[in-house]
C-alpha cells in the first residue's frame, strides 16, 4: 500500500486520527495539504512531515465554510498540481457527549440547543459534503482516485452520552457516501467510510475517567483504539489495495458492535 506519485487533502489533520494519517499517507510518497481549524496544528503537521523528508503544506480551514473547504482544494491543485484523495476526517466529537457539553437541556434527555445541533451538523455533515463538492471536480481531472469519510459506531448504535445532533450527522454521512459511490463510481472515483469505535485522541480528553472505562469495557479487545490503527484502514481505502471497494462501510471498533 503505496501512493507515491498522489496528493491527499485531510481535514481536521492537526491532532489525533487526521495527523496520524497525514504522517503515514507522506511516509508511503503521498504529497499531503494538511487542513485544521487550528493555524498552529496544521502547521505543526506539515512541519513534522516535511521535517521527515515529506512533501505537505498547511491551509487553515473551517470545514462548515464553502470558501475554506475550496481553497484547501485549490492549494492541492496549485502546491502539487492536482487531487487524488480527499479524507473528510474532521469532526465534533465533545457535541456527542450528554452531561458535558454547554447548553444540554436539564434532565436524561441528550437534546441540545439550537446552536450545539448547527454546529454539530455544520463540521460532521455539512463539512463531509463540502469536501466532497469541491474536491470531486479535481479528483475527476486526474482520472479518478478517493474519497475516505468518517461516520461513527454512534450511526449504528446509540446510547447514553450520545446526542441527537452526533448520531444525526454520523448517519448521514453514510447515506453521502453510499450515494456518490454510486453517482461518480464511472469517473472512477471510489468513496468510502470508516466507521472508528472509541479511539484515544485529544478530542475525547475531556470525558471523565470513569465514563472512558466504563466504554472501553464494552470492546471485546477490552481497550480503546489508538488513531494509528484508524490511519491504517484510511491508508488501505486511500491506495491502490482497495481499488474494488466502493460505497462501503469499514467498521473499525475493536468489535463494539458485534457485543
Amino acid at each position: 500500500m503505496n501512493l507515491e506519485g498522489k496528493t491527499a487533502l485531510i481535514t481536521g489533520a492537526g491532532s489525533g486520527m487526521g495527523r496520524s494519517s497525514a504522517t503515514l499517507f507522506a511516509a508511503v510518497g503521498a504529497k499531503v495539504v494538511c487542513a485544521d481549524l487550528s493555524a498552529d496544528a496544521a502547521a505543526a503537521c506539515a512541519d513534522e512531515i516535511v521535517a521527515a523528508g515529506g512533501e505537505a503544506v498547511a491551509v487553515t480551514a473551517d470545514v462548515s465554510k464553502a470558501d475554506d473547504v475550496e481553497a484547501a482544494v485549490q492549494a492541492a491543485e496549485r502546491e502539487f498540481g492536482g487531487l487524488d484523495v480527499l479524507y473528510n476526517n474532521a469532526g465534533l466529537w465533545r457535541f456527542a457527549l450528554d452531561g458535558y457539553v454547554e447548553g444540554k437541556t436539564d434532565g436524561p434527555s441528550p437534546l441540545l440547543t439550537e446552536e450545539i445541533w448547527e454546529q454539530t451538523i455544520n463540521v460532521s455533515l455539512k463539512g463531509t459534503y463540502l469536501g466532497c463538492r469541491f474536491a470531486i471536480p479535481a479528483i475527476q481531472k486526474r482520472g479518478g482516485g478517493a474519497i475516505i469519510n468518517v461516520s461513527s459506531v454512534a450511526a449504528f448504535r446509540v446510547g447514553s452520552g450520545v446526542s441527537d445532533a452526533y448520531t444525526a450527522a454520523k448517519t448521514g454521512v453514510l447515506g453521502i457516501t453510499r450515494t456518490l459511490a454510486v453517482e461518480y463510481g464511472p469517473s472512477q472515483i471510489r468513496v468510502n467510510c470508516i466507521v472508528p469505535g472509541p479511539i484515544e485522541t485529544p478530542l475525547v480528553e475531556s470525558i471523565p475517567e470513569d465514563r472512558r472505562a466504563a466504554f472501553g469495557s464494552l470492546v471485546p479487545l477490552g481497550r480503546w483504539g489508538k488513531p494509528e490503527e484508524i490511519a491504517n484502514m484510511a491508508l488501505f481505502l486511500a491506495s491502490d489495495a482497495s481499488s474494488f471497494c466502493t460505497g462501503q462501510t469499514f467498521v473499525v471498533d475493536g468489535g463494539y458492535l458485534a457485543s
